[in-house]
């Protein structure tokens, strides 16, 4: 599958209605762009993630995005295994 979208005077795109399908986005939704390998991704952001913004700290204050998208995926991952172990 591909798509195309035209790029605004101010850099904006509007993902077409088949991404935000697939992709299973709605109004108010974050993303993330990232690059691998010279491809770049679009991938949701959970919609708890941001709840968590300033819950950790760092010595110069809350810790930024990239650290708590890791001690929560870290947290849903023990999560899962420890679900896992129990059945």
């Amino acid at each position: 599958m591909f798509w195309t979208a035209k790029v605004t005077a101010k850099g904006q795109v509007t993902l077409p209605k088949g991404v935000r399908e697939y992709l299973q986005l709605r109004p108010g939704m974050r993303v993330q762009f990232v690059l691998r390998d010279g491809c770049l991704q679009i991938e949701p952001l959970p919609d708890d993630v941001m709840k968590w913004y300033g819950a950790l700290r760092t010595e110069g204050g809350p810790a930024d995005l990239k650290e708590i998208e890791r001690a929560v995926r870290l947290a849903i991952t023990g999560e899962v295994i420890r679900e896992s172990q129990s059945d």
